[in-house]
């Protein structure tokens, strides 16, 4: 459970005076509280100033720093400094260091470059969090620890991580017979006779090996995670969280486990920004499409929905609030070639109350200040390279006294939702070893390694077109039965769900048929928790409830245009078919939509399918934008909004929520630099102002602006 500790929405910064060339923590604690910055992030890089030789230990530098955070009214969250090594100890234990390839440490001189499945690692590691724990475990300005910091950046190739990967599978599978069996090690002569006839990854073609080393680096880092909470918790008074700093996406992690250890969920949210944040997205923006993004190379996901599936991410990790320990305050970049988009006049304030109606309770910026040097010199803090306040300091500021007036207002909301969306780490481990769709302009022999996150993207944003709210978990933390889950949401979508086992399929089904709307989509169910494919005639154990099989499917080299053929749907041309095409044969189900192409005209593009008490939905393609939100206008006519709102524009989207006092939230936003307005048949109220606002009137939003509602 989320700690109750928060009894408001913490707001701030990860904050390093050690980094300043001067020294100006009074004035920097004067800025944070004109701001009405009420936390910050401390330590977490610094190992060389904890520990600048080996045993030689300096602990005192922080002391100032949290009792000026404390005079000051700004709590703090330490970080243990793990993910940053100083260079003393690869010097002396040079096999601390990962290796990238067997055989191949990272050379020293960037961060997060160790082994922490390493012994000789973990006894350093130890001693720093023990000495930096104890020392500070009690200072009243500490409310939380941040173990590490973004883990699983690296798969581990070291001696001692293959043969502990060995041991895994020779704990798993028992006897290298039944590995050969289950694995299918028979094909290109690859069966074992012994454990250490295994071969190294690096040349490795096998799709089960590969999911199941996946599987092994996750669990190293999980295990990393709960060695170290479980470290920092033997000091700690119990009123302070444990948590980490997690960034999605990392290789080396399972995203629904690596917080299993800890107290609560800290993630780290980029977005696109400027033109990015636009909703309608860009038609140039289109999944796939190459294009002069608005933001950098490294974030795929544009409009709002990228940043608010992030959010719903966070929250499914351990399905609670959740913490923002780092997102946009201006530019992010590694050097004047990757981009810079500082926000336009008023997204950071939406982008805050995007997160808060999506569960978070802390937003936090990366970072105070924009530094003078190092490899992340351009990558912009509150503060400019002058120091000097200035128009993003005063956004913040603005956010601040916002959140300083709404008091407990805004703290742990819990967003109500439509949509329960299945998210699959291993799906997207296999999708990414062998990936069915290709690189749009970079066409390679072994196709798009993203795959897995276009086709989820894609059918995440269907929801949001259509202001379904989503819950985005893992199988693993589907309720119990098909009943509890039908008692809370009304969609379950299994969007590429290509890893999957025979119980969570049939679990879908059984959904479906007790009353739920079941969506599937291309590769859902094809392969089984081997990642060997299921030798029936697909979509396998959903064909029969879904209404349609198919034989053969195909990749798309050119989009295809999709047009409506029910008038359930609308007619003439829908939107676009990209990538991908399920050659869907129906047996019983409506045909909503093919393609307007010789050869595929002759196949469905949706089909929906009415199963014992409830439906079942098949998207056989990835949409595009225009697409998607045919299909979202579409699922409205089956379930319809809660709140009936109407839209002067399609820039407007909402969030529903509830406060702490049970009071029904509607978050609005017009991501677009015309105002528009919206307006519901019942009265309702600005929840952070009070004022009253009569049955069908309108609320008029101007340009990049968002308001909080409240049902009356």
């Amino acid at each position: 459970m989320t700690p109750d500790r928060f009894s408001r929405t913490l707001y701030g910064a990860a904050y390093y005076h050690e980094y300043h060339p001067t020294h100006r923590l009074v004035e920097d604690m004067r800025l944070m509280r004109e701001a009405d910055l009420t936390v910050i992030r401390v330590g977490e890089s610094t190992w060389s100033r904890w520990e600048p030789n080996d045993g030689q230990f300096d602990l005192e530098w922080m002391q100032e720093i949290l009792d000026a955070a404390h005079a000051s009214g700004i709590s703090v969250i330490i970080g243990t400094p793990t993910y940053a090594m100083p260079p003393w100890l690869p010097r002396k234990h040079p096999e601390v260091l990962a290796h990238k390839h067997t055989g191949q440490p990272i050379a020293y001189g960037h961060r997060q470059n160790m082994d922490y499945h390493s012994p000789v690692f973990l006894k350093y590691a130890e001693r720093v969090i023990r000495k930096i724990v104890e020392r500070y475990a009690d200072h009243p300005a500490v409310i939380g620890w941040q173990v590490d910091n973004e883990p699983g950046t690296e798969v581990l190739f070291n001696d001692g991580v293959f043969q502990g990967f060995k041991d895994y599978l020779a704990i798993k599978y028992g006897t290298v017979e039944n590995l050969n069996k289950k694995w299918g090690l028979v094909y290109w002569s690859h069966e074992i006779t012994d454990w250490d006839d295994l071969w190294r990854p690096d040349g490795n073609t096998s799709n089960s090996y590969n999911l199941e080393w996946r599987r092994f680096q996750a669990k190293i880092t999980e295990d990393y995670m709960t060695w170290q909470a479980d470290l920092v918790r033997s000091y700690i008074p119990k009123h302070q969280f444990i948590t980490t700093c997690i960034a999605m996406g990392r290789p080396a992690q399972d995203i629904t486990r690596v917080a299993s250890g800890l107290d609560l969920t800290a993630v780290n949210v980029y977005y696109a920004t400027q033109d990015g944040l636009q909703y309608p997205i860009f038609e140039s923006d289109r999944p796939g499409e190459k294009a002069e993004l608005p933001a950098p190379f490294w974030i795929s996901h544009h409009g709002p929905m990228g940043f608010m599936m992030q959010g719903d991410m966070a929250r499914g990790i351990l399905e609670d609030n959740f913490i923002v320990t780092e997102t946009n305050a201006s530019f992010t970049g590694h050097g004047p070639a990757t981009g810079y988009f500082p926000s336009y006049p008023g997204q950071l304030r939406q982008v805050v109350l995007g997160l808060v109606a999506r569960g978070a309770n802390m937003v936090e910026y990366w970072h105070w200040h924009t530094l003078p040097y190092g490899t992340e010199t351009y990558w912009g803090g509150i503060l400019g390279h002058s120091l000097k306040p200035a128009r993003t300091y005063d956004s913040i500021a603005e956010i601040g006294k916002m959140l300083k007036a709404a008091e407990s207002k805004l703290v742990e909301i819990k967003p109500a939702n439509e949509v329960t969306m299945i998210y699959s780490p291993e799906s997207n481990w296999s999708l990414g070893f062998q990936p069915p769709l290709r690189r749009e302009f970079d066409i390679g022999q072994f196709g798009d390694p993203e795959s897995y996150n276009r086709f989820v993207t894609s059918y995440y944003d269907i929801f949001y077109g259509g202001d379904f709210g989503v819950d985005l978990i893992g199988a693993n933390k589907l309720p119990d039965s098909p009943a509890e889950l039908l008692q809370r949401t009304g969609i379950l979508c299994l969007p590429a769900l290509y890893i999957s086992e025979a119980k969570t399929l049939e679990y879908a089904v059984e959904f479906a048929r007790l009353g739920g709307h079941l969506i599937i989509t291309p590769r859902s169910g094809y392969a089984d928790e081997l990642s060997v494919v299921r030798q029936e005639v697909m979509p396998g154990i959903l064909a029969k409830a879904a209404g349609v099989h198919y034989d053969e499917f195909s990749n798309l080299s050119r989009k295809v245009s999709v047009v409506g053929k029910s008038p359930a749907i609308a007619s003439g041309a829908l939107g676009d078919a990209i990538g991908w095409v399920d050659m869907l044969i129906t047996d019983g189900a409506e045909v909503l939509a093919s393609y307007d192409h010789p050869m595929y005209k002759n196949y469905a593009a949706i089909t929906t399918n009415a199963f014992e008490k409830g439906r079942v939905t098949y998207i056989g393609t990835l949409p595009d934008h225009t697409l998607g939100r045919s299909i979202a206008s579409w699922l409205r006519t089956l379930h319809a909004s809660p709140v009936s709102a109407k839209p002067s524009a399609d820039s407007i989207r909402f969030s529903r929520g509830v406060a702490k006092d049970g009071s029904e939230l509607i978050f609005v936003f017009n991501w677009s630099w015309e105002a528009a307005d919206i307006s519901f048949p019942f009265a309702i109220e600005n929840y952070l102002s009070g004022a009253l606002i009569e049955a069908n009137s309108s609320v008029v939003l101007g340009p990049w602006d968002a308001q909080v509602l409240r049902k009356k």
